[in-house]
């Protein structure tokens, strides 16, 4: 009989990811949707518990880890700020618990990756290393001497905001100059996400030349800034830009560091908080 089974899950722009796993985090089964689109916070939350207790053996878990690409208030609860703008100033954990009837812990997306990858994946035998998530959802997670550091809010990781040049005009809503291309300047000005850019060719259409151009330089100038801050061992890649690494693999070469893909994909973020969430149920039990 199984025992011991825990659940993580994480949802963001790129889709919901939730898996179930044994005492020793052997993955047992993995469902995945696509984001739900932009809907209210209540169908939101509705459709991530629909995809968590689709899990065949989710009755018989003791708890539920959920990573989110937000920031926090002290509380760890309410949604101060957030990808999904429609979660902004919600209690997730209050949200999902009418539908979950589970221990459930809520942490920060890019915390949840780094945890896995340290784990289980590319961060294994390193003591310090950036994580870095580039496509829908845009952060990044720093490990020091073996430590993850999140900050005096758990706030830290948000490379979205970098500052890479101040002469540009705004690049998104918020009206930071010259932000890391967090995805809202390019999206007004194309039509297009990042995301759908990177899938089509960048030989297609002379804008989509332009823009990769413009996407790499921003996003050297930011990842250099973060090298010559933290000096990592490895930078971890994750995200969408994935399918397309090779169209960066030169760009990376610039900041001479290692450059490391994720090995563990877009399931680091639920695996990273199906680990948190045993970690912090075992602090409460003892």
């Amino acid at each position: 009989m199984k025992k011991n089974l825990i659940v993580g899950a994480s949802l963001g722009l790129s889709g919901i990811e939730a898996v179930i796993c044994d005492d020793q985090f052997n993955e047992l089964e993995k469902q995945s949707k696509p984001f739900p689109g932009r809907l209210g916070k209540e169908s939101i939350v509705a459709k991530f518990a629909k995809v968590i207790t689709s899990l065949t053996d989710f009755h018989m878990c003791y708890a539920v880890g959920v990573a989110l690409p937000a920031v926090f208030d002290n509380s760890d609860k309410k949604i101060v700020s957030c990808s999904i703008k429609e979660l902004e100033g919600a209690n997730f954990y209050q949200l999902l618990s009418k539908r979950i009837d589970k221990p459930i812990y809520v942490l920060r997306r890019n915390y949840c990756s780094l945890l896995a990858e340290q784990a289980f994946g590319a961060a294994k035998n390193v003591q310090n290393a950036v994580l870095v998530e580039i496509g829908r959802d845009i952060a990044a997670s720093f490990l020091f001497s073996g430590k993850i550091y999140r900050g005096s809010n758990n706030a830290a990781g948000q490379i979205d905001k970098i500052i890479v040049d101040i002469t540009r005009e705004k690049r998104n809503k918020a009206g930071e100059f010259g932000a890391l291309v967090s995805g809202e300047g390019l999206e007004a000005l194309t039509g297009k996400s990042i995301y759908q850019i990177l899938k089509e060719s960048p030989q297609s259409e002379l804008v989509n030349k332009q823009i990769l151009r413009d996407l790499k330089e921003s996003l050297i100038t930011g990842l250099y800034n973060v090298k010559l801050l933290f000096d990592p061992e490895i930078f971890i890649i994750n995200g969408d830009i994935l399918e397309n690494f090779h169209l960066f693999k030169a760009s990376f070469a610039d900041l001479k560091v290692p450059i490391i893909k994720s090995e563990l994909g877009k399931t680091a973020p639920a695996l990273g908080a199906a680990v948190a969430a045993y970690n912090q149920s075992r602090r409460k039990s003892s």
